[in-house]
């Protein structure tokens, strides 16, 4: 008879540290400088769709 188990140290397991929140001085400022820098891009997002790509919107949101 063949004995089979699944082992404890399984890769695909979280390790304690990998859901550690950001606390470090460091790393705030890290994001803030990133934030900034894409701030003025952030506006360039908005885009005005055309009637064309309302109404397949539309058209799929009816058809389900």
């Amino acid at each position: 008879m063949t004995k089979t188990s699944t082992s404890k140290n399984n890769v695909n397991l979280p390790t304690p540290n990998m859901f550690q929140p950001i606390t470090d001085m460091e790393s705030d400022a890290e994001i803030d400088l990133f934030y900034d820098q894409i701030k003025s891009k952030l506006d360039t997002l908005v885009k005005d769709p055309q009637d064309e790509t309302i109404n397949k919107i539309l058209a799929y949101s009816r058809s389900l």
